[in-house]
């Protein structure tokens, strides 16, 4: 077994082939895990036949062990996380920490182990747009595919404007790893909003109350709020205006 525990994951620099190779040789869960490809395909398919979830080929597993394929699909990433009990963030270098998958309201492993729900196309386009809808300068409409496009391309990245659109009518469902990336840094948010709705329904609670300070005329109102807080309530703020400064500074660029 390799000398890193799964309490020492990978730092957020590690790439999916080095956390994926840390999982395997730990055998996580607890030493109970896949440690080869073909036994990381084999269980997918019989989670899969549990609760419906998508399923990872052996090939694809060993094509991104050996670096091969760092760009994997979504669903890909949904059956990784599902077999070794870890959220998709973690794949993704998200968090530093192997964290256990949480279950979907409608599936349960009767083992006690829980595989992270596969999120619809439906899911994608609503909190996507949802986006679209909320993040963006004020005293403008919202962005155009063709805008958020040309400003990740502009940064190295490569989205299409109707790749875009796909995602945003619900006609695509399992989106690229870096596609989620590049959308989700060019809105300010992580990228476990798009598959985690813990993640999606507190990001989404902060850009309503960010949107509601910018129409309010955000600094006269702020400044005079933040005065009368207490400790506590200006302790929860802080990720609130950390979010807000990352947000400006995307959007002065």
């Amino acid at each position: 077994m390799s000398s890193n525990s799964m309490g020492e994951a990978p730092s957020r620099r590690g790439t999916l082939a080095e956390r994926l190779k840390l999982l395997m040789d730990n055998r996580h869960p607890g030493g109970t895990g896949p440690g080869n490809a073909d036994e990381v395909a084999t269980r997918s398919k019989d989670m899969a036949a549990r609760t419906g979830g998508p399923t990872v080929s052996h090939q694809t597993v060993h094509n991104i062990r050996q670096a091969k394929v760092s760009n994997p699909g979504l669903d890909t990433l949904v059956a990784l996380a599902g077999v070794f009990q870890v959220s998709v963030g973690y794949l993704l270098g998200e968090t530093d920490t192997a964290l256990p998958a949480q279950p979907s309201a409608q599936e349960s492993e009767p083992s006690g182990s829980t595989t992270p729900a596969r999120t619809s196309a439906a899911v994608l386009a609503a909190r996507l747009n949802h986006l679209f809808g909320i993040v963006h300068p004020r005293g403008r409409g919202p962005y155009t595919n063709d805008e958020v496009a040309q400003s990740v391309v502009s940064r190295g990245g490569d989205i299409s404007a109707s790749s875009i659109q796909a995602l945003r009518t619900g006609t695509v469902d399992d989106p690229t790893s870096t596609q989620l990336q590049a959308l989700a840094d060019f809105f300010g948010v992580p990228v476990p909003f798009f598959f985690d709705e813990a993640v999606a329904s507190k990001v989404s609670d902060d850009l309503t109350l960010l949107n509601a300070f910018k129409e309010a005329g955000a600094r006269k109102v702020a400044l005079r709020a933040v005065a009368e807080l207490d400790e506590d309530a200006l302790t929860a703020l802080v990720p609130v205006i950390e979010h807000l400064g990352k947000a400006g500074k995307r959007q002065r660029m």
